[in-house]
């Protein structure tokens, strides 16, 4: 089994109960991370936020982690989550959904299709995976069935706002260890 780093993950994240899956949390930092395995990253999304940017409040440094992850699946391969309309992608020349740029891929999801309980709308960006090979288990969510998602929302911590639904979190491990190795210039 491919070990797989997992960027910029939760304390308390479903990541470091993973086998072969090496995580890196705020304690163990992502900035120490030496590469040489394919990567699921995980930035920190606040500051890069098409949405509410301009409300949040950062630490130090924490903005720079997303084009630092950037840079780790552009090296290394693998897959970087983020919400869709995310300005990290144009900030670190990833492509838009349904765009191709070299290695890298963009497809919108929702996290709802891996039983998140709310549509969550997501941007994954690949790098040397061939998406045809990934089996996306999209399925219908409607918001409107019980509580909308605006009420969920209001009625979750935020850390279970945050957090990678564990089935999420094992299709992404599995679609980064699909990443092949980057060709050696000759």
């Amino acid at each position: 089994m491919k070990t797989v780093a997992a960027l910029c993950v939760a304390p308390n994240s479903v990541y470091k109960t993973m086998p072969g899956v090496d995580a890196y949390d705020k304690a163990r930092d992502v900035r120490q991370f030496a590469g040489g395995m394919a990567v699921v990253a995980h930035p920190p999304c606040r500051a890069w936020s098409a949405y509410t940017a301009h409300q949040a409040k950062p630490e130090p440094g924490e903005k720079e982690l997303g084009l630092l992850c950037a840079d780790w699946l552009k090296r290394e391969g693998g897959v970087l989550e983020h919400p869709a309309h995310s300005r990290l992608f144009a900030a670190a020349g990833l492509p838009a959904p349904g765009k191709r740029s070299g290695d890298l891929f963009t497809v919108p999801v929702l996290q709802a299709w891996w039983g998140y309980p709310m549509r969550k709308e997501t941007w994954l960006c690949f790098s040397r995976v061939d998406v045809r090979m990934l089996d996306f288990p999209y399925s219908e969510h409607d918001s409107r069935a019980g509580l909308g998602d605006r009420r969920r929302q209001q009625l979750m911590s935020k850390h279970q706002r945050a957090a990678t639904h564990p089935d999420l979190a094992q299709w992404l491990v599995a679609a980064a260890r699909m990443a092949h190795p980057a060709l050696e210039a000759a």
